[in-house]
């Protein structure tokens, strides 16, 4: 082999030989892997919902071609996409709101000892609460309005973010922060190129279990008081005992979720964390 096509397929990485076309092959591979295990799990559950709803009344379990014929029908109406739109701007915005507010509580705690002792009783508290609670507490205080739905998910979703980014700080490598300073790192340098790529994976936890508490949160204080969203609607159908409907609006906000985790949180996270490659050592290297 030439040494242009050596270094094409093969680097050296902290004195570790990569292969680096042997790495892109078997990343494919567990992308394939994987993709054809979710398709898998996907297709076996709904077979199991196929076969449960032939032992059950439509009424109670109607079967997923139902569901989806449903769904299609659905999502035929402009309604449909109105209802989802107001339902993702409030879990937006609240989730500004959450996410940066636990953020910054979880890294004064995590850093400061004294930031600890004044916070933690606060934000543990704040975690025990049901989530209709907040629901029921803003929709009291700011009447039936996009605001109560916006401060009830950021309320509910900061105490979770906060004690995630709390761990996080806490987990840092201090040795990699004095290395930083002896080599004469710039503070900007020691936060940007030292401490955020540490904290990058419990944010991104973060963010996912905060988006799953946030949609929890809204669709509660949309079935409690507002006149629109995906809660809303759900609520409506229930009241009608439409459980097709039902099951087809829970479906859309599952697949929902779904598209913005798989679709946004997973590049996110592959690209932020692309500095940690799974190094293969070469025979002989």
């Amino acid at each position: 082999m030439s040494q242009s096509s050596a270094a094409v397929s093969a680097g050296r990485e902290d004195g570790v030989l990569v292969d680096h076309t042997t790495m892109a092959r078997e990343k494919r591979a567990r992308l394939i892997r994987g993709t054809r295990n979710r398709i898998f799990s996907v297709l076996a559950l709904l077979v199991l919902w196929q076969v449960a709803s032939m032992a059950m009344d439509s009424s109670v379990l109607p079967s997923p071609i139902q569901v989806l014929a449903q769904l299609g029908e659905n999502l035929t109406e402009p309604n449909t996409y109105y209802q989802l739109y107001i339902t993702i701007m409030r879990v937006i915005l609240g989730m500004a709101l959450g996410v940066t507010s636990g953020i910054i509580a979880g890294v004064i705690m995590g850093l400061s000892r004294l930031g600890e002792e004044l916070l933690d009783v606060w934000v543990l508290a704040l975690f025990t609460i049901p989530a209709i609670v907040y629901g029921m507490l803003c929709l009291l205080w700011f009447g039936l309005n996009d605001w109560a739905a916006i401060i009830a998910v950021g309320a509910g979703v900061m105490p979770a973010i906060a004690i995630n980014m709390w761990q996080g700080t806490k987990a840092i490598d201090r040795d990699l922060i004095h290395m930083a300073r002896s080599f004469r790192f710039s503070r900007r340098s020691v936060i940007t190129r030292v401490v955020l790529p540490q904290l990058i994976p419990y944010i991104l936890a973060a963010l996912r279990y905060g988006l799953g508490i946030s949609w929890k949160i809204v669709t509660v204080v949309e079935l409690l008081g507002l006149s629109s969203g995906v809660g809303y609607t759900l609520n409506f159908w229930f009241g009608n005992f439409s459980m097709v409907q039902v099951m087809a609006w829970t479906l859309l906000f599952t697949v929902t979720l779904l598209i913005i985790e798989y679709g946004i949180l997973k590049p996110i996270e592959a690209h932020l964390t692309r500095w940690r490659p799974v190094a293969q050592t070469q025979k002989g290297a």
